[in-house]
């Protein structure tokens, strides 16, 4: 039977009430939320480009995230306006009449 356990966000979220400000999630929550590797979430957010909040300690910064800034920058990537103009023909193979 496979695993039908929330992404952390969702568990997160059904945790909120609407008077509590929005928790911070770890890195590996955030690449649950965004479906990538958490070490990709740590290089995003050290390149800047993904909302992240750096906690520092001394030695090494430790990322925390906002699932809302997260989904709203992830809107802003995301292209609504798509072309509806065909692919150009791949070289070598003849224009289908």
């Amino acid at each position: 039977m496979p695993n039908l356990t929330p992404f952390p966000s969702q568990r997160l979220a059904e945790r909120q009430s609407p008077d509590q400000p929005e928790p911070f999630v770890t890195p590996i929550e955030a690449a649950a939320f965004l479906r990538c590797a958490a070490v990709t979430v740590k290089r995003l957010a050290r390149e800047g480009k993904i909302p992240a909040h750096s906690i520092h300690n001394g030695i090494r910064k430790r990322w925390r995230f906002l699932i809302s800034e997260l989904a709203i920058s992830m809107k802003k990537e995301v292209s609504s306006d798509r072309s509806s103009t065909p692919l150009s023909p791949q070289k070598g193979r003849e224009k289908a009449v």
